[in-house]
């Protein structure tokens, strides 16, 4: 990122920083018939601004080690990662593992190699670092989701968090994207196709609820809510010789409104 876009981030969110801070104000002498709109108003807000702590954290970060580890591994060449670095640069919010995918390049290897190499974050380290939430915050989930796998209940964090109401959706959605190198997506008024269901199998894609957003020679786009490394590796393997699938997360509310 050049150092003037820097700079106009850094702008940004100091005049957000400085507008969130005169909400809450009118939300203490607000009445209560208008307090609950300014809070979601300032929910929003403060979504915002961790985006943006985000996006100048990722500026402001050295040189890829993630793309060094994947060409010693092969995974990528030399020549792969300047030419991601190139797109990188003019698309400065995007991860490096996502234009790496979008380049065609396996996404299901890519991660496998930052997660085994110890590179990629976990997601209770991602919100804590975005201060989302507290690391008291996190050992008290990651305790409860503990108990519950005890009692034979899988609860992925993400959900944990929000049923405690310690996140918002759009706020774990901005987490899981860094943890995953994959964008976001809205599949707000999207209509399920059935014929493109059975790209990946649909009692496949029923399970694991995954909803495929279009299919042509040599792309299909699908979307997850919480991806998983062998739901990535399994549907690339489904994928003929030549086609590459990219991977696109979405709230899971709106991925339960497709199947519905």
């Amino acid at each position: 990122m050049s150092n003037s876009s820097a700079k106009n981030l850094k702008n940004t969110l100091s005049n957000l920083t400085l507008a969130a801070k005169a909400l809450e104000v009118k939300i203490e002498q607000a009445d209560s018939s208008t307090r609950a709109n300014l809070k979601n108003a300032l929910d929003g807000l403060n979504a915002t601004i961790k985006r943006l702590e985000f996006e100048i954290k990722q500026a402001e970060a050295p040189p890829d080690k993630i793309g060094q580890i994947l060409v010693s591994r092969n995974i990528i060449t030399a020549n792969d990662l300047n030419e991601a670095m190139k797109r990188k640069r003019k698309e400065p919010t995007k991860y490096l593992g996502q234009i790496l995918c979008e380049m065609g390049l396996p996404q299901s290897k890519i991660m496998h190699w930052i997660y085994y190499s110890n590179k990629r974050k976990q997601i209770g380290q991602i919100l804590v670092e975005l201060n989302i939430i507290t690391e008291a915050q996190l050992r008290e989930c990651l305790l409860q989701q503990k108990d519950m796998k005890q009692q034979g209940i899988f609860a992925p964090l993400g959900s944990v968090l929000i049923k405690n109401r310690m996140i918002s959706e759009e706020s774990f959605m901005i987490a899981l994207s860094a943890h995953f190198s994959m964008p976001i997506i809205s599949l707000k008024g999207h209509t399920l196709s059935p014929a493109m269901q059975k790209v990946v199998g649909e009692k496949y894609a029923f399970r694991h609820r995954i909803v495929v957003l279009s299919d042509d020679s040599d792309h299909v786009k699908v979307a997850l809510a919480e991806p998983h490394l062998e739901i990535i590796g399994y549907l690339e393997k489904a994928m003929p010789r030549g086609k590459h699938i990219m991977f696109y997360l979405a709230r899971e509310s709106e991925i339960e409104d497709c199947f519905h």
